[in-house]
């Protein structure tokens, strides 16, 4: 990269950084009433947008920044500092640019061309969910779920299991237009109820091919995206490191619990007149809850390095890359969960408040980390059977192409 370029790029990503951190305090006090309306305000949105946060991971040709995939980890943490649920739904709308950058041209300039602030939702199939191949595309039907800041989609990138005549349904990620989908009121969670997830209704919707992309097609190497956007961003495997998005809100939303439990602790005593924060046990917890949530960090961060210089370079990502690099980012999720509940201890039964912000620090975490790519038990087993020449129980992570 041109050194002109290169600094140009990492002053850009400073300023990004500062305009989340300047964010943290008004998401903060936005936060108990995105939980309560089930919904991040328009307000925080439009700052998203103002801010070009949206633009990481959109391609140049329509103003985007086609940065760096860790720069997704550095805003979480500042955003899910401040709410949990406000940075669960700008991950998962800035992910999904990442995989239309991936997609044709076509459907790129289907979504950017006349619209570049457009954004982009995912929803996964629900049980009366039904798709049909036809000549030129898929005609879908049904119910798709779980569509994290569908508030503020143009589109959404609908989960396809196509069925075949041989073998397994084949995995799509098929883009509707917002004019073709009815939003349902679904969304009752015990954590994250801010990032409003709910479902959506299509009716006999057909889907161009060129707005599909296949689960072969983004586990790693050359996209039909990557042709036209020249950089490593869009040869990055979607199933190893594209979920790093889930585990850098869980990222964010520990720190943001371990500043809410010092922010308590710090100017309290014990009934006993004794200052809280000089308790050797309140120290301990502090302490060791601060170590795995860098821990978490440190092993995101390694990942992101190794998956630039394999996706610089003309080799795929092994199998046993993307197994490891899922495995780390489950656990960095359940070192994420282990730093919030042993800091619980210290929460009294001022903790308990649904308001507390270490409260909704903990039921965001815990809802953050039951996302099915960072289940630690399957990250777990993926390895050990990568490490054992077994066959894989998640095929995504190396399908045949």
């Amino acid at each position: 990269m041109d050194a002109k370029v290169q600094q140009d790029t990492e002053q850009l990503r400073e300023d990004l950084i500062e305009s989340a951190r300047e964010l943290v305090p008004i998401l903060r006090e936005r936060a108990p009433a995105a939980e309560a309306n089930r919904r991040v305000e328009d307000a925080t949105h439009q700052a998203f947008v103002d801010a070009g946060f949206y633009k990481i991971f959109q391609p140049s040709r329509y103003g985007g920044y086609q940065m760096d995939f860790s720069v997704i980890l550095d805003l979480a943490e500042q955003l899910g500092r401040g709410c949990g649920s406000s940075s669960w739904v700008y991950t998962n709308l800035t992910g999904q640019s990442w995989i239309n950058g991936m997609k044709e041209l076509q459907a790129q300039d289907d979504v950017w061309k006349e619209n570049p602030d457009a954004v982009i939702a995912s929803s996964f199939p629900g049980k009366d969910a039904t798709v049909e191949e036809v000549d030129g595309g898929w005609v879908v039907d049904g119910t798709w779920s779980f569509a994290s800041g569908i508030d503020f989609a143009d589109w959404s990138n609908l989960q396809l299991f196509v069925p075949q005549k041989d073998g397994p349904p084949q995995h799509q990620f098929a883009l509707v237009p917002r004019s073709e989908f009815e939003i349902i009121d679904d969304w009752f969670p015990a954590g994250l109820a801010g990032t409003g997830s709910r479902s959506l209704r299509v009716n006999k919707s057909f889907i161009p091919i060129h707005r599909g992309i296949s689960a072969a097609e983004v586990a790693g190497g050359p996209t039909p995206g990557s042709e036209v956007n020249k950089s490593p961003l869009y040869r990055l495997p979607l199933f190893a490191i594209g979920t790093k998005q889930f585990a850098s809100t869980a990222y964010g939303i520990a720190v943001g619990a371990l500043d809410a439990m010092v922010e308590d602790l710090a100017p309290r005593s014990s009934v006993h007149g004794a200052k809280i924060s000089e308790l050797p046990t309140v120290q301990a917890r502090i302490g060791e809850a601060s170590a795995e949530i860098e821990a978490a960090r440190l092993l995101l961060v390694r990942d992101f390095d190794e998956s630039r210089v394999v996706a610089q370079s003309d080799e795929l990502p092994t199998q046993e890359d993307r197994a490891r690099w899922r495995r780390n980012n489950a656990y960095a999720g359940k070192l994420c969960v282990q730093a919030v509940e042993r800091l619980f201890p210290l929460a009294g039964g001022r903790g308990l408040a649904f308001e507390s912000a270490f409260q909704r620090g903990l039921r965001d975490v815990l809802a953050a980390t039951s996302q099915n790519s960072m289940a630690w038990d399957v990250a777990a087993v993926t390895f050990g059977q990568v490490k054992f020449g077994a066959v894989l129980s998640d095929p995504r992570l190396f399908p045949g192409r």
